[in-house]
């Protein structure tokens, strides 16, 4: 996304593309994008067909996630939920230069369309083989069994991290049960928990995140000094930490560290080789357990209830 949206000032796109390359060439194979990433700045569509540019060369031994929108308005006068899906489909696939997708997420749930027409339309597109599962974001426990009782979903991508852990009371015990991905994001906090740089004017998301704001950026320095005594005793970074506690946590558990930098995306994705014992783990939760986090989001979301609307309003 930072390539595109969110974070200021994105780097020209051959940086871009060759950083998603060399995360590649690092190890990585899942990566994630949507339809909406650019649409601020640049236009709908922007970083899958960046996405799309940079993968060519290695497409299929990679995991491919994107996501849509679908809202009320799309649907009637003869088009059904899945004439409109095919269209926000056929798009991303063009986008992306691929024939398929491997992960394909309702992006927020319009409250006007129901999701379970969503997901049985979704599973009609499985059946084709034009993507290979389906997901949920932003959404809660309840929602999700509903969802996968209609179509089996593949993975839910909400938000979660060291100050966002509410995805632990009914999203994770629901997953582990039926064998569902999760995929945090925004698992630095905004960048809360890796160290910050100041935020831009012009599309940074970070101006509206509370946790960010500076009285709760104050209040939040306990979680950041827990991580600093960690990260000296493993030779590791802040954000190494804070990804392999969320990795040693869960078996089913792929975060989406975003970065618009080549070092910060390589540094990231070295957080797989920082190895918490079962006691450093426990000493890490037990001291995470006794703070109190201030500018709470929540990880259950709509188009019509969206933290996006924040700063498009503005």
């Amino acid at each position: 996304m930072g390539f595109s949206h969110g974070y200021g000032k994105v780097p020209e796109e051959a940086y871009s593309i060759k950083a998603i390359q060399k995360a590649h060439d690092f190890g990585c194979t899942f990566f994630d994008t949507a339809e909406g990433y650019g649409d601020v700045v640049f236009h709908r569509g922007h970083n899958e067909q960046l996405l799309g540019k940079a993968i060519e060369g290695f497409r299929k031994d990679i995991v491919l996630a994107t996501k849509f929108r679908v809202n009320a308005s799309e649907i009637g006068d003869g088009v059904t939920i899945q004439d409109a899906i095919r269209k926000h489909l056929d798009s991303s696939l063009k986008n992306l230069k691929t024939s398929y997708i491997d992960l394909y997420y309702l992006h927020r749930i319009d409250n006007e369309v129901p999701f379970e027409d969503v997901a049985e339309a979704l599973g009609a597109f499985i059946k084709e083989g034009v993507i290979r599962g389906w997901g949920l974001s932003q959404v809660s426990g309840e929602t999700l069994a509903k969802a996968h009782a209609v179509t089996p979903l593949t993975a839910v991508q909400n938000l979660y991290n060291m100050l966002e852990r509410d995805c632990e009371k009914d999203i994770f015990p629901f997953c582990l049960e039926n064998n569902i991905g999760v995929v945090p994001f925004s698992p630095t906090a905004s960048g809360f928990l890796s160290g910050n740089t100041p935020f831009e004017k012009v599309d940074d998301v970070r101006n509206w995140v509370l946790q960010l704001a500076k009285e709760n950026f104050v209040a939040n320095q306990p979680v950041l000094d827990i991580l600093a005594e960690f990260s000296e005793k493993k030779n590791a970074t802040n954000a190494q930490i804070s990804l392999a506690w969320m990795l040693h946590k869960y078996p089913n558990v792929v975060p989406i560290p975003g970065s618009k930098t080549q070092d910060r995306i390589l540094e990231n994705l070295g957080s797989s080789d920082v190895v918490l014992t079962k006691e450093e783990f426990a000493e890490l939760e037990a001291a995470l357990d006794k703070c109190v986090v201030f500018g709470h989001r929540g990880h259950v979301e709509s188009d019509q209830n969206n933290f996006g609307n924040n700063w498009k309003k503005k």
